[in-house]
């Protein structure tokens, strides 16, 4: 619904929220201080939230806010069942251009409480087909994946196993997903979004809810990736395998009866995902808690923690994973040095500890006797 002033759009909030399972707006901005002011939340309760802009365009051309209301009517329409999704669409009238309202698309979208925000732009070939350039940003990105761990049978000759117990964690790391331009359609778009959006949703439930959305989350994202033409948009496509192999690794949670079809598909996708992107160091961390759920041998699941801090030496997270492994291994020297490399690219990052390392550092402690004499902390390994 088009608003040509809040006090309508608050009206229809009051409204459509109460007799509908998704909502949406399309917000028609006149005054380009619009964004100075404070703004009221647009659906407070909505569960999982998209917000768009219309798309930036040459001139006098007015496809970009075309091409958003399609975008937003397409989306509204994949998530009719989606209990709590809402899309709001901010567009500028006739004669305006979004881009003189000095937008800061994240700013705006936190202030919505939005955990997606989606912008771009419109351009035009020779032959007059519209170009269109989208960027997506996940304010707040869902759940990823975790196994937890104690111990493998498998252990070196030397080694005695240690009463250590942790979480192989496989967080979203990628918040922010450019899409290769496409020529005037935003059906895939509008795919790639749904399954992002019953992701969003699935990953915070359990038993038979959280297969539903999940499941709905696998066949908006296998619909995405058949859409594309082949070899098209590899980065995308590569996230879109990741998420499938999260959905999965989450449904075999959901459905217990159907665990090793769920696994084995979760590490299908992965594999895919890794060769559309073998740089990303997000795919083998997914894969090592794909492994450790599996019962996979030692070897694999520490040859993938370890290409995990490899690709991404500051990735503190990565590198806790691998202190567990090393830990509940019984190499209590590699455990801590993992440890101390972790709170050291924290720092040098300006980010906050990472709770995980003290509570492993407590576990290891009566076994620190064990440990081979430090060496200076690095940003390798």
């Amino acid at each position: 619904m088009k608003t040509r002033g809040y006090g309508w759009a608050v009206l229809w909030i009051a409204i459509g929220w109460l007799n509908t399972a998704h909502a949406g707006m399309v917000v028609e901005m006149r005054d380009p201080r619009f964004f100075e002011r404070q703004q009221a939340v647009i659906f407070p309760k909505a569960e999982v939230k998209l917000v768009t802009f219309e798309f930036e365009a040459v001139g006098d051309d007015q496809r970009g806010k075309e091409r958003a209301k399609e975008l937003h009517k397409q989306f509204l329409a994949k998530i009719h069942d989606l209990h709590g999704g809402a899309i709001i669409t901010f567009v500028t009238p006739p004669g305006q251009k979004i881009e003189n309202y000095r937008v800061q698309a994240e700013r705006v979208a936190k202030e919505q409480h939005a955990q997606m925000v989606l912008w771009g732009r419109i351009m035009v070939d020779r032959a007059g087909t519209p170009l269109i350039n989208a960027r997506l940003m996940l304010v707040e990105p869902p759940p990823g994946i975790s196994a937890d761990y104690k111990k493998l049978a498998e252990l070196e000759a030397n080694r005695v196993p240690l009463d250590v117990r942790g979480v192989i964690d496989a967080p979203v790391t990628q918040w922010r997903i450019d899409f290769n331009t496409v020529e005037n359609d935003i059906a895939p778009l509008t795919l790639y979004l749904s399954g992002l959006a019953r992701y969003y949703k699935g990953a915070v439930r359990g038993g038979g809810e959280a297969a539903r959305w999940l499941n709905g989350s696998v066949a908006d994202f296998k619909a995405y990736i058949a859409a594309l033409p082949e070899g098209a948009d590899r980065g995308a496509a590569s996230q879109a395998h990741l998420y499938l192999a999260r959905a999965y690794v989450r449904l075999a949670d959901a459905e217990p009866a159907r665990v090793t079809d769920h696994l084995n598909a979760a590490r299908r996708y992965a594999e895919l995902a890794a060769q559309l992107n073998p740089y990303d160091a997000a795919v083998p961390t997914a894969q090592a808690v794909i492994a450790a759920r599996r019962g996979a041998p030692l070897a694999e699941l520490r040859s993938k923690l370890e290409q995990a801090v490899n690709m991404a030496p500051a990735d503190g997270n990565a590198r806790v994973n691998l202190a567990v492994l090393d830990g509940a291994q019984g190499k209590v020297g590699e455990a801590l040095r993992q440890l101390d490399n972790a709170s050291f690219v924290q720092k040098a990052q300006k980010k906050a500890a990472l709770p995980a390392v003290d509570n492993l550092r407590r576990q290891l402690a009566p076994y620190a006797d064990r440990a081979a004499p430090s060496s200076p902390v690095s940003p390798t390994r």
